[in-house]
C-alpha cells in the first residue's frame, strides 16, 4: 500500500474516534478517564479484524453522507418549503392524536446476564466480570465498568483495560428461563406487556393502577424471604446487582497501570447504582413485611421487590 492509499483509508474524522472510543453512558461508568481509556482501546485494536471492520463501517458512513449531501444540493427552495409544510402538518396531527392518559413503564434490567451469572456463582460477585467472549461482550458487572469495560466491546480490548477480568461464556438457555420467570410477574401488572428482549419490556399499567386503588392493604403486603436478608451481597434487584458490602482488595485487584497510577479506591467501596432505592429503605423491622402504596412509583417498587424475591 502506497502512502496515498494509506491516507485514504486512515480514519480521520471524529465519528470514527467516537465509535471506537469509550461510550460511558452506562450506569456505573461515571467519572472515568476517557482519554486514557480511549488510548488503550485504540492501541489494542490497531491491526485487528475488529479495527478493520470498524474502518470499513467508517468508510460506508462517509459514502452515505456524501450521497446525502449531493442530493441536498439538488433541492430547490420551493421543494424545501413544501417539505417543511408537510412536516409541520404531520407534527400537528401527531400532537392532536397524542394520548397522555396512560402510564407506561419501561423495564430495562441492568447487567442482566451478569446478574444471573453472579446469582449462580457467588465467587464472581466481588470480581470484575463480563459475559461474552474475547470477540465480543454482552454485558459487564459494576466492578468491570469502573475500568471502562462494557457491552458491545471485544473481550480482547476489555482484557487490556482490566487484565484480571473474568469472562463468562453466554448461556442463553439459562437467561431465557430467568426472563420467563420475570415475565410472569410483568404479566400480573400488564397481561399484554410488550417484550423487546430478554431483559427489556414496556408495560401499560394504567388498568392495574385503577384496580390497585381499591385493593386492601393485605393485597399489597409482601413478606421478605428469610433467605434474602438486608446484608446479603449482592442483592439482585430486577436483574440489577448491587454490592452492599465492601469488596476485599485482594479478591478484586485488577491492575491496569496505564489506566490507574494506584489501585483504584472504588474496589474498597460499595457499588450502589443511584437509580434504585437501598433495600434497607423498603424493609420493615417488624414481621419482615412490606406494604406497598397505590401510586405508579409504588407499583414499580413492588414489582422490583417481587422479582428480587423470586
Amino acid at each position: 500500500m502506497d502512502q496515498k492509499d494509506e491516507k485514504e483509508t486512515a480514519p480521520s474524522n471524529d465519528a470514527f474516534q467516537y465509535r471506537m472510543g469509550l461510550n460511558d453512558n452506562k450506569a456505573g461508568m461515571e467519572g472515568l478517564d476517557k482519554e486514557k481509556i480511549n488510548k488503550i482501546i485504540m492501541d489494542a485494536t490497531k491491526g485487528s479484524r475488529f479495527y478493520e471492520n470498524e474502518l470499513k463501517k467508517d468508510q460506508q458512513v462517509k459514502q452515505r453522507i456524501e450521497k446525502m449531501l449531493q442530493q441536498k444540493a439538488l433541492l430547490t427552495s420551493s421543494q424545501i418549503n413544501k417539505a417543511q409544510i408537510q412536516v409541520d402538518r404531520m407534527a400537528l396531527e401527531l400532537e392532536r392524536r397524542r394520548n397522555l392518559s396512560h402510564v407506561i413503564v419501561h423495564v430495562d434490567m441492568d447487567a442482566f446476564y451478569a446478574a444471573v451469572e453472579m446469582r449462580d456463582s457467588p465467587e464472581l460477585r466481588e470480581k470484575p466480570m463480563a459475559v461474552g467472549s474475547m470477540s465480543m461482550l454482552s454485558t459487564s458487572n459494576y466492578l468491570a465498568r469502573r475500568f471502562g469495560v462494557r457491552a458491545a466491546m471485544p473481550g480482547f480490548i476489555a482484557k487490556r483495560l482490566c487484565p484480571n477480568l473474568v469472562i463468562v461464556p453466554t448461556n442463553f438457555d439459562k437467561y431465557r428461563e430467568v426472563s420467563k420467570e420475570v415475565r410472569e410477574i410483568f404479566a400480573e401488572y400488564d397481561p399484554n406487556f410488550l417484550p423487546l428482549s430478554l431483559d427489556e419490556a414496556y408495560l401499560d399499567i394504567t388498568d392495574h393502577l385503577e384496580e390497585r386503588l381499591t385493593w386492601p392493604e393485605d393485597r399489597r403486603r409482601f413478606v421478605k424471604a428469610s433467605t434474602l436478608q438486608k446484608d446479603d451481597s449482592p442483592a439482585v434487584i430486577a436483574g440489577l446487582v448491587t454490592t452492599t458490602e465492601p469488596c476485599e482488595p485482594e479478591q478484586t485487584q485488577c491492575t491496569s497501570p496505564v489506566l490507574f497510577e494506584d489501585s483504584p479506591s472504588f474496589l474498597n467501596e460499595p457499588t450502589l447504582p443511584q437509580s434504585l432505592p437501598d433495600p434497607a429503605e423498603i424493609e420493615e423491622p417488624t414481621e419482615n413485611a412490606i406494604v406497598f402504596g397505590t401510586s405508579a412509583e409504588e407499583a414499580v417498587r413492588e414489582m422490583r421487590f417481587r422479582i428480587e424475591q423470586k
